[in-house]
């Protein structure tokens, strides 16, 4: 699996990207400035940075996904996770029996 630090710089550009946000916007909108967070979201993404977990969570929350996502290991991973978060409190619950009953019945076999 790569790095944690490179998980997060892919995913960290994939939903600024998403949301259609420069560096600058992005760490302008979580209180760092335009300068400062300009540069700060350009070090998290070229991973000369790490970030630390109340601004990944700032991060996360201005991009509107859940902080799981910048953390996934995996495409198929993250997608599942955005997907998730968008379900009603209802389905996910719904979701959730089914998964961890399809996941039951994989290893009884």
């Amino acid at each position: 699996t790569l790095p944690t630090i490179s998980i997060f710089a892919k995913r960290l550009k994939q939903a600024r990207e998403t949301r259609g946000l420069s560096q600058r916007e992005l760490g302008d909108h979580i209180g760092l400035g335009k300068q400062v967070g300009s540069t700060r979201i350009n070090r998290y993404e070229q991973q000369k940075a790490r970030c630390d977990m109340d601004t990944a969570a700032q991060i996360a929350e201005e991009l509107g996904v859940p902080l799981a996502f910048l953390f996934a290991e995996s495409d198929t991973l993250a997608e599942m996770i955005l997907a998730f978060s968008k379900l009603t409190k209802t389905d996910q619950g719904k979701l959730l029996a089914e998964l961890k009953k399809k996941a039951a019945s994989k290893s009884s076999k």
